[in-house]
């Protein structure tokens, strides 16, 4: 039986194209995210995530196609979108009110959806409870917080009103490694405990690893979009590479490598260590190195490894197999 769109899927944007002048910003993208999904959209700067989440949260009007959230048209909708969507901006300081406390600036936000003082607190404290606050942290200023504690404030407030879905703009931006860990952890521990779908906006591959769910985007279109599992398992070896590691990695060794036939992509994961995909690694181990022999490239390992999505993103499928394309899969 298919499910009605409003019970099967909280986010479904479809064919959004948003224009500026003649300049499209999306030029027709479709994507989706289930209930209680952890949704990824990731793009370098101008690939068209902002855009996204401004008709997202009603800052702007597409110029066709749509949105929906909960089943609702945001793009017909927008007097709903407040309370449908949580937003957490990339900077803190568009969010908090630095003299109050996390439970004050919790008041202040939750009267602005028409929440009762009570509710806004049994609500706030549970959140910040999940986000690891304890009663000092709760009631003390924002502005003696470290910049990890105030992310969770920000998160905090943004799901004050209990909403269907939390947009988080770069949530790891100006966090050191183990902060950027630290706040993806808490908002998994979120999307798990309050059943909220999460959609994280950015330009940071390392969210990959918390996504149920990837949107890639460039220049305004979808590139890919999947579970990573799926993305990862489209390369050839379904999932799996082969390991080669090299004395020296120069430009002539890796023209020889790319001639070997049975290589289709090639990804650097270190500074002389190549991942090769292959259909069937396990089976290719011993061809390649006898194709290595033949050839008199010399190397130190060659062995069957697991492919990871930042191998999937170096040599994304839909490149040319050109010469041209594929050197520079291995050498960018």
């Amino acid at each position: 039986m298919t499910l009605p769109r409003r019970l099967e899927r909280e986010i479904d944007i479809i064919d959004l194209k948003v224009a500026f002048g003649k300049f499209y910003a999306l030029k027709g993208v479709s994507f989706f995210a289930n209930k209680r999904e952890f949704l990824g959209i990731i793009g370098a700067s101008g690939a068209g995530k902002t855009t996204v989440l401004r008709v997202l949260t009603g800052q702007i009007r597409p110029t066709s196609g749509k949105a929906y959230v909960g089943g609702h048209d945001v793009t017909k909708q927008r007097d709903l979108i407040s309370y449908l969507v949580g937003y957490v901006p990339q900077l803190e300081h568009l969010s908090l009110y630095y003299d109050f406390s996390a439970l004050e600036n919790a008041q202040f936000f939750g009267r602005c959806f028409g929440m009762r003082p009570r509710e806004i607190e049994e609500r706030a404290r549970n959140i910040l409870d999940i986000l690891g606050f304890d009663e000092d942290l709760m009631t003390k200023r924002v502005s003696r917080l470290s910049g990890g504690e105030r992310k969770r404030v920000s998160i905090c407030l943004g799901l004050i009103h209990d909403p269907p879905v939390l947009l988080l703009d770069e949530p790891t931006t100006g966090l050191d490694a183990h902060l950027r860990h630290e706040v993806l952890n808490y908002l998994k521990q979120l999307n798990y405990e309050l059943g909220t779908t999460m959609v994280i906006i950015s330009h940071d591959l390392e969210i990959v690893d918390y996504c149920t769910r990837v949107c890639l985007l460039e220049n305004g279109e979808v590139s890919q979009f999947g579970t990573p599992e799926d993305l990862i398992a489209s390369l050839p070896g379904r999932g799996e590479g082969l390991r080669v590691v090299l004395p020296t990695l120069s430009p002539s060794v890796v023209d020889r490598i790319w001639s070997v036939p049975e290589v289709r992509f090639m990804a650097k994961a270190g500074r002389n260590t190549l991942k090769l995909f292959v259909d069937r690694p396990a089976d290719m181990v011993l061809p390649i190195i006898r194709a290595f022999n033949r050839m008199e490239i010399p190397f130190e390992e060659v062995s069957v490894v697991e492919a990871d999505f930042f191998d999937y993103f170096q040599v994304k499928p839909w490149k040319s197999r050109s010469g041209r394309d594929r050197e520079g899969a291995a050498q960018d």
